[in-house]
């Protein structure tokens, strides 16, 4: 199997194919796409809570360092990876804490950020820290932007089947069946 292929296969690339005209799906077939647009918006949260976490503590030793504060690290990590309290309030998304079927772009994802390798803190000159956070960043910033890409399916599946409901297209008595 060739790596193009491998890739038209993957469950992210199906979500970000998905055909704009929506109103050719049966309600069952929107609901399975939109499901499957979920889950690969939870595996990209997922992953992008991962890099964060990495990036915080990698900033939080390069600050420590500018500082002059040599207290060990590990001392402070509830408070470097306490999520900041939200600027403004928003209405956030439920996301599926695990997926029955992890997406292939996850498992690609977390193979190559295996390969970055987050080196000894303590030891780690600050130049090769910097060049390590950027790599995350870097990766972050791909991944937050494929998540915004996959919400807007997972909006444009719901306002589908809101529509449907609203307009009697569909029947919330056939989800009870």
């Amino acid at each position: 199997m060739t790596d193009v292929t491998r890739r038209a296969e993957r469950r992210l690339d199906r979500v970000l194919a998905a055909d704009v005209d929506l109103s050719g799906l049966s309600t069952a077939q929107l609901r399975e796409r939109r499901g499957e647009a979920i889950a690969e918006e939870a595996d990209l949260s997922y992953l992008r809570r991962l890099l964060h976490g990495r990036i915080d503590i990698i900033t939080a030793e390069l600050k420590g360092r500018a500082g002059g504060d040599a207290s060990p690290l590990i001392g402070r990590l509830i408070e470097i990876l306490a999520d900041q309290p939200a600027p403004r309030q928003a209405s956030a998304r439920h996301l599926p804490i695990e997926s029955l079927s992890i997406g292939e772009y996850r498992l690609e994802t977390e193979a190559a950020l295996a390969e970055i390798d987050v080196p000894d803190l303590d030891s780690c000159p600050t130049t090769r820290l910097t060049e390590v956070a950027d790599r995350l960043t870097r990766h972050e910033q791909e991944i937050s932007a494929l998540r915004r890409a996959v919400q807007h399916v997972v909006d444009a599946y719901a306002a589908e089947l809101a529509r449907r409901y609203r307009e009697g297209e569909a029947c919330v008595d056939e989800l009870l069946a």
